[in-house]
């Protein structure tokens, strides 16, 4: 059966980076200091907010990842994010997106695969619990945002100009997102292919016809979603391309 659809977990799958931590520490360094000297109680505000975020990553735990994003994103939100001016977030991200090692973090296996199959005609899109201005970015800087149709997730909000928060609302639910995203667009769950890396992604790879994992999955999720789902695990971009071209 041919495909229709081929959607992709960020994320572990389409850039190293496993979360935002990378996005969100570079946002707070770039907004500590355009605090100096003019914002003296969000610069104190932020130092301290960088202490109990020492303390958070240290005492991560991988069986309590929910646990550990949600109060991540408390604290930027609320410390850190929360008041700032928008441009200069803006500002950061896009910079961000520029850095060499960002963009050397984009597994471009999976973005030629992901190309060769959009112009055999299938749908191509992102759902994401990362940030849509992120994506976005990184994937324009690198010449890679036409490989996709679409792009689902997080939005940055912002209200008369400064920013409000880095909002979470995809996320732990995307099996519902990608159900909604599919049927809203006329597409045969069946039809469609997700690319993962994580837990997260099982809800998807339980309702898709094709279950793929991303050559960044650690090879324990690897071994779990083939057997729980039969998901495909490809060697190499020629593997995932025929997959993809060939189903």
């Amino acid at each position: 059966m041919p495909l229709d659809a081929v959607i992709c977990d960020w994320n572990g799958t389409l850039i190293a980076y496993r979360d935002e931590k990378q996005i969100l520490e570079h946002v707070a360094v770039d907004i500590f200091e355009a605090s100096i000297p003019f914002h003296p109680l969000r610069t104190l505000r932020i130092l301290r907010s960088r202490k109990e975020l020492k303390i958070l990553y240290e005492n991560r735990r991988p069986l309590e990842e929910s646990d550990f994003v949600k109060a991540m994103f408390h604290i930027y939100n609320g410390k850190i994010v929360n008041g700032t001016p928008a441009s200069v977030i803006h500002r950061s991200i896009y910079r961000f997106a520029s850095l060499p090692y960002t963009r050397q973090s984009l597994d471009l296996r999976v973005l030629r695969a992901i190309d060769a199959s959009r112009k055999h005609g299938v749908t191509t899109g992102i759902l994401s619990a990362g940030f849509r201005y992120g994506i976005e970015a990184i994937l324009s800087v690198s010449n890679h945002r036409t490989y996709f149709d679409f792009i689902e997730a997080n939005n940055f909000i912002e209200n008369n100009g400064k920013a409000v928060e880095f909002e979470l609302a995809i996320y732990k639910s995307k099996h519902e997102q990608l159900l909604k995203l599919l049927d809203d667009k006329g597409i045969d769950i069946k039809r469609a292919a997700y690319i993962g890396d994580s837990e997260d992604d099982e809800g998807c790879f339980s309702i898709v016809g094709y279950p793929i994992m991303s050559f960044l999955a650690p090879q324990h999720v690897k071994d779990t979603c083939a057997r729980k789902y039969s998901a495909f695990a490809p060697n190499n971009e020629q593997e995932l391309t025929d997959h993809l071209i060939c189903t």
